[in-house]
């Protein structure tokens, strides 16, 4: 009697790890669901701004819609909308000014490019995702 007692903490405590699993793994597919359709919209926001504006307004509003962001989530966000806003963004005049050349390997002219651009941004971290896309952008 004692060894079927023992099993069944022991089925319980399986359905109960097997149900938490489950719960994770549906709460976790929701989450990209909703995180795949703010992408979308963003990029769609991002695309119909960039037709009306040139690249210096994408990055300006770029650095307006990161103000209180800094989650890893919101950066990717707001990474793809200012992508999709300079795909359809006309040149700007100098929006490549003083912008150094882009490595994948950061060199000192870069580090000091993103301190210098990004010092009034509390979001350093992700202001300096979107001039990375900037540095890409303007190298290309």
């Amino acid at each position: 009697m004692p060894v079927l007692k023992r099993y069944k903490w022991l089925v319980a405590i399986a359905l109960l790890v097997l149900v938490g699993y489950l719960m994770l793994k549906q709460y976790q597919s929701s989450l990209n669901d909703e995180l795949n359709r703010t992408i979308r919209d963003a990029e769609a926001n991002g695309a119909a701004y960039g037709l009306q504006h040139d690249q210096t307004a994408c990055m300006e509003q770029s650095l307006r819609n990161i103000q209180g962001c800094s989650g890893f989530a919101c950066g990717v966000v707001h990474g793809r909308y200012f992508k999709a806003c300079l795909e359809q963004a006309p040149v700007s005049a100098n929006f490549c000014n003083d912008v150094p050349s882009y490595a994948e390997e950061k060199d000192r002219d870069t580090k000091k490019w993103l301190r210098d651009v990004c010092f009034e941004h509390p979001e350093t971290n992700i202001c300096y995702q979107l001039m990375r896309q900037r540095q890409r952008n303007c190298g290309a």
